[in-house]
């Protein structure tokens, strides 16, 4: 995996198949989804090592921020993984279905079960960052 792309792609994937039923939107707040993928990436051990070494989180003057996410937001949406949200939408629809974000596992040497966990980790961290940033002064969680 060496391009955003592949991080988009699983991203969108594990996202889907984490809920089948309905995996919800992908969050887009300023630095909520920032925050979620650092926690779940660095403290509970989601998606590839490798990310570690590709995804950067910086403290900004707006909070935290993954530098390369606006990129990978950008990629799926390009793809059609999920739709085109205004800068004032606070999440993005995802487009694909459980059986295109199998196919981009496939496409990516994941297991489905991997992709299951690291999605489930992932909306885990969504709910304690939006949960955290609910106290934050001017915060739109």
């Amino acid at each position: 995996m060496k391009r955003l792309q592949d991080i988009a792609e699983l991203l969108v994937a594990s996202w889907v198949l984490s809920r089948d039923a309905d995996p919800g939107p992908l969050p887009t707040t300023p630095g909520l989804l920032d925050r979620a993928l650092q926690s779940a990436l660095l403290e509970m051990g989601a998606f590839p090592p490798s990310w570690r070494d590709r995804l950067h989180f910086v403290d900004t003057q707006t909070g935290l921020r993954c530098a390369e996410l606006l990129s990978v937001i950008g990629a799926a949406q390009r793809a059609q993984f999920t739709m085109e949200p205004n800068s004032s939408y606070e999440t993005t629809q995802i487009k694909i279905s459980a059986n295109a974000a199998r196919a981009l596992l496939r496409r990516n040497s994941v297991s489905l079960d991997d992709a299951r966990k690291w999605g489930e980790k992932l909306h885990d961290a969504v709910a304690q960052a939006t949960s955290v940033m609910r106290d934050f002064p001017g915060s739109r969680v």
